[in-house]
């Protein structure tokens, strides 16, 4: 195994013989670069990082697929959402683009996000543009630029690629007409079918309901910028978001591993064969 890492923003661990599979993640992140300036508690700041999907996903590497994870926490910048996603109101300046914030970014979780755990400010005084582009050009781009660089490394040589994007999510519902209840162990999304063939999604589905798993589909979450900026099924590169549920493998108020972890940690290795046999499958089939 040979790994690849550029300070600060992403580790890449390449299998010896890899497939053109890659398992990304890019909300686990908790090394908090040195010019942020944060109000906010630690504590408060990691509620809203995916923590240890980046562990959970380890044996991928071993199964023959990339791995590489974000170092930069989503509270700095979110590599999930559109570059353009930010709240003109949330700006000391004025961005010299037209913006595109979403509904999410009104309650302040963004690009840059303003809240965390829920509603606690992360700031006392408005980032300026300059801090923003900063953490554009260092951050976020280096990032995508290196999961782009990847899959079309992947369809060049192989004729098509694999992405999985790989997040965590709370246990229960916190909002809406079902806050409250509890989520399914894994939720899949594929932005309804568009940033993968659905076979991908099929194969993950039945894999994950083969350990036990219960499974849902864009139920919870559709898939957002990772598989929206890189998957293009006619282009031959197919995205998938996998959102698994924390209560499988970690106390969500000490964000202690659970005894059971590793067990999830083997059935995501699994996964992983499984999604690397089915992508070499389709490469030999092209010839």
């Amino acid at each position: 195994m040979q790994m690849d890492i550029l300070p600060g923003v992403f580790a890449r661990r390449d299998p010896a013989d890899p497939a053109p599979v890659l398992f990304e993640i890019p909300r686990s992140g908790t090394e908090y670069p040195c010019d942020f300036r944060s109000i906010a508690t630690l504590t408060d700041l990691q509620r809203s990082v995916s923590s240890h999907v980046e562990a959970a996903y380890a044996g991928v590497v071993g199964a023959g697929a990339t791995w590489l994870y974000a170092f930069f926490p989503n509270a700095y910048i979110d590599a999930n959402r559109h570059e353009l996603d930010i709240d003109p109101d949330s700006l000391d300046g004025t961005w010299p683009e037209p913006l595109q914030p979403s509904p999410k970014t009104k309650t302040g979780v963004g690009l840059i996000p303003t809240v965390c755990a829920g509603t606690k400010p992360i700031y006392d005084a408005k980032p300026t543009v300059a801090e923003i582009r900063h953490r554009l050009d260092h951050y976020y781009w280096p990032y995508h630029n290196e999961v782009a660089r990847l899959l079309k490394d992947f369809r060049d040589a192989h004729g098509a690629a694999w992405h999985l994007s790989c997040h965590s999510m709370t246990s229960l519902i916190a909002s809406g007409p079902d806050a409250g209840q509890h989520r399914s162990d894994f939720d899949l999304g594929d932005r309804n079918g568009t940033t993968c063939d659905t076979a991908l999604t099929d194969l993950v589905a039945e894999t994950l309901n083969g350990f036990g798993y219960r499974v849902t589909r864009n139920t919870y979450f559709i898939g957002a910028e990772s598989v929206r900026k890189h998957g293009d099924p006619a282009k031959g590169i197919h995205s998938l978001q996998i959102e698994m549920n924390r209560s499988l493998y970690m106390d969500d108020a000490t964000r202690i591993r659970r005894p059971d972890f590793p067990q999830v940690q083997a059935h995501l290795a699994t996964l992983a064969e499984r999604v690397v046999g089915f992508a070499r499958d389709r490469a030999a089939a092209r010839g």
